[in-house]
């Protein structure tokens, strides 16, 4: 699927709710008619969030600014991103600073640099979480929202911390390195971390304006066969010259810009990126406006029917159906503390394999810094290094940790929610046929879809921690034994370590619970909200009919118009999205 044909595939869809939408007005169906603008809602608030990752001074934001056709993020020699920034469209060109403390502040684009570099903001001494921009570039109508994230490997950590942070929350990543220097073991080490966060993932070969001929092809060829050891499968590296691609947008240079590479690039990306992010948000709204056809469709039926019977056989099949629902209703509260049990057992094993991670990570941590305090020639300066090891140590080993546990979490939680789901589909299935036969008709059924809840990325907290062995004796050790003061740091160490596990255990333990709880909660709601919702369309059409009792022959005839009606529209309502469905599985 091409950009074009995702475009109007979500145009398709988009219409089709609209007519959903006005069809359950007509119908007094505002359930239905709600349902359906969420789904719209849904559809044209979804953001596919692209994060370009990649070693410092590499041309990342250089990159971002060609995409966006604009000289928008401050770049320079040495102007170092140091602040995550997130690109989105927008009418107008603006930006906002968000500061750790949750303020959030409008500030002009151009004065950006002031928040987001490292000369601007040395060491984020301004406490900025993130800058939010808007800008209107065609590379963002889709609703995309491209991330520029500072470079790994700098001399300034903390924005190698904030790079890794984000990965999480990408959908989507573009791995940025350059043909001058080659790629390096470090970039092949974020590499691999990256990829464990985002299967979607482009990659270029930023710079090759610096190179011509057989050294640029040499270039291409070596980082396309590194990456692809890294990645475990081949893949396309696309030679790009950001620099050369911004010039050719500010000028309005056509042959220049198609020479630089990057519109060659962002025809793989549409079509990476929407294919894959974007037929699956086609296919949930589309599954959600199915589920929606068959409920009001269920209750034309239903009101049709109801209306053909005499009072007192409609009052009896009515009164058979409300048995259905609370059977139903019980049924499904029943599913709802099994459910929350089966969650609570999944947060026992998480505590147990925290418990296990911690007391490991507590031995490993502990060993280290031991073996720093023992090696060292020269106390003075060793609680840095000390520091500065065993945070680097733990955040890395918390990073695996957290990844792996997850996704095992996530699996446990979806084979054991599996057969609740089930049930819960069986017991719509079940009020469908049931009330159906009650009225003598054959009635339609939808699916429930279940997942754990996306959640928000685990974040860590040694940016606004204090050192470990930071503030140790710091007037008094140069005048203590050696063996003392080695005592005393030995000590301090087994009791800092022993509190930074256990504050990073906390919290992994509340995220991990935070997320098995949201995916409980959203799991029951759903489930029971389907209940409902295929409840009140039975209901509805059968209330109307009831309220409308004594009809004439010829009001009935109308009313089975209306039905004939309302029926075809629903049809056409499915075909064209099925039509949605071949666009976005299409090959483009």
């Amino acid at each position: 699927m091409d950009g074009e044909t995702y475009a109007e595939a979500r145009d398709r869809l988009a219409a089709a709710l609209d007519r959903l939408a006005a069809l359950a007005a007509a119908r007094e169906e505002p359930r239905v008619g709600e349902a359906a603008r969420s789904l719209r809602r849904k559809l044209a608030e979804e953001r596919f969030v692209v994060v370009v990752a990649g070693e410092f001074k590499r041309g990342k934001t250089t990159f971002v600014n060609a995409l966006l056709g604009a000289d928008l993020l401050p770049t320079a020699v040495v102007l170092l991103t140091s602040i995550v920034t997130a690109v989105g469209w927008a009418p107008e060109p603006r930006a906002r600073v968000v500061f750790l403390d949750g303020r959030s502040e409008d500030v002009p684009p151009e004065e950006l640099a002031r928040y987001i570099t490292e000369r601007g903001n040395p060491g984020n001494r301004l406490r900025v979480a993130r800058a939010e921009v808007g800008f209107p570039a065609e590379a963002l109508r889709d609703g995309v929202l491209l991330v520029d994230t500072p470079g790994v490997g700098s001399v300034y950590a903390h924005n190698t911390e904030a790079a890794r942070a984000f990965l999480p929350e990408a959908d989507a990543a573009i791995f940025l390195t350059s043909a001058d220097p080659p790629i390096s073991g470090s970039e092949v080490a974020f590499l691999r971390e990256v990829r464990e966060e985002t299967a979607r993932m482009l990659f270029v070969l930023n710079k090759v304006d610096q190179l011509a001929g057989a050294d640029r092809e040499e270039a291409l060829a070596f980082t396309a066969d590194v990456v692809a050891r890294t990645v475990g499968h081949p893949v396309q590296v696309h030679p790009v010259s950001a620099r050369r691609a911004l010039l050719a947008r500010l000028v309005g240079d056509r042959a220049e810009l198609e020479a630089s590479g990057l519109p060659a690039f962002e025809r793989a990306f549409r079509d990476l990126l929407l294919r894959e992010k974007g037929a699956a948000l086609l296919a949930s709204v589309a599954a959600g406006a199915r589920r929606l056809i068959a409920d009001l469709r269920n209750s034309v039926e239903v009101e049709v029917r109801s209306a053909e019977l005499p009072a007192e056989e409609l009052d009896r099949r009515l009164a058979e159906m409300d048995r259905v629902f609370e059977e139903a209703r019980g049924a499904a509260r029943d599913i709802g503390a099994l459910l929350e049990r089966e969650t609570r057992d999944l947060l026992r094993r998480v505590e147990a394999d925290l418990d296990a991670f911690a007391e490991q990570e507590t031995q490993v941590l502990l060993r280290e810094a031991l073996g720093i305090i023992d090696g060292a020639a020269d106390l003075r300066g060793v609680a840095g290094e000390v520091s500065r090891r065993v945070e680097e140590l733990l955040r890395r080993h918390v990073e695996a940790w957290r990844a792996e546990e997850e996704r095992q979490v996530g699996e446990a939680f979806r084979a054991a929610t599996a057969r609740f789901v089930e049930r819960a589909e069986g017991i719509a299935r079940g009020t469908i046929r049931l009330c159906g036969e009650a009225l003598g008709l054959e009635l339609d059924v939808a699916d429930v879809p279940t997942g754990i809840a996306s959640g928000r990325a685990f974040g860590f907290s040694f940016f606004e921690a204090p050192t470990i062995l930071g503030s140790i004796l710091p007037d008094v050790r140069p005048f203590l034994p050696r063996r003392m003061a080695e005592r005393l740091l030995r000590k301090e160490a087994e009791e800092r370590i022993a509190s930074l596990v256990d504050r990073h255990r906390g919290r992994l333990r509340w995220h991990l619970a935070q997320r098995l709880d949201r995916a409980r909660r959203e799991l029951e709601s759903g489930l029971r909200e389907r209940l409902e919702a295929t409840i009140q369309s039975l209901r509805s059409g059968a209330e109307r009919a009831r309220e409308e009792r004594g009809r004439s022959a010829e009001r009935l005839r109308a009313l089975r118009e209306e039905r004939e009606r309302a029926i075809a529209e629903l049809e056409d309502l499915r075909a064209a999205l099925d039509a949605v469905d071949r666009a976005g599985t299409g090959a483009g």
